[in-house]
């Protein structure tokens, strides 16, 4: 009879969920003593799952990303004028949702190719709909300079909302604001009058 297998995948994830919220507050650098400590396991477990402290901490940041994008991924928009506000409420969503997370995906990590694919595909999904969107003649410019100020704006305010420095009463109507100043920086001249 062989002898049970003491490092599962069950255990995976609860290493993954409090890793994640230890380097949410501790950055890349987190001692792994607490983290193990919390989940009832042995730094051994880390090494046998992971390979290593810096696997983890890949697997940690490759984990958050993918689920950033899924949630923008989930969005069900056909016409690009829906689907750029679309994809900004899902990122905002999300992110109150599992800001942990949040902090790592666009925290301090440890750079390396799974970690820098995983965070430049974070903003696949607002690119393709601000290209659909400029193709449609609904927005104008540039997709690329276009995606990164909308994505700018929108991680701008989700972070000072994650820190507490807007109120939970006004929120969202600030946030709406955003949305509107968006519009009206990129919206082509035959829509400008359109409301994001």
């Amino acid at each position: 009879m062989g002898r049970p297998r003491l490092h599962d995948e069950h255990l995976r994830q609860r290493l993954l969920e409090a890793a994640t919220d230890l380097m949410a507050v501790e950055g890349p650098d987190f001692s792994l003593r607490p983290l193990v400590a919390s989940v009832g396991t042995s730094t051994s477990a880390v090494y046998s799952l992971f390979g290593s402290r810096g696997e983890l901490v890949e697997a940690i940041t490759v984990r958050a990303a993918r689920s950033f994008v899924d949630a923008q991924h989930a969005i069900e928009a056909e016409e690009p004028a829906e689907l750029v506000p679309a994809l900004a409420h899902a990122m905002r969503s999300w992110a109150r949702e599992h800001s942990a997370m949040f902090q790592v995906v666009f925290g301090r990590s440890e750079d390396s190719p799974a970690v820098d694919e995983a965070r430049e595909s974070t903003t696949d999904p607002l690119l393709h709909a601000v290209t659909a969107a400029i193709d449609a003649g609904t927005l104008h410019g540039d997709p690329v300079t276009a995606m990164r100020t909308i994505f700018a704006s929108v991680h701008g305010f989700i972070t000072l909302e994650l820190l507490g420095l807007y109120p939970a009463e006004q929120a969202d109507d600030l946030f709406d604001a955003l949305l509107a100043a968006i519009w009206r920086s990129w919206a082509s001249t035959e829509v400008e009058s359109a409301v994001a």
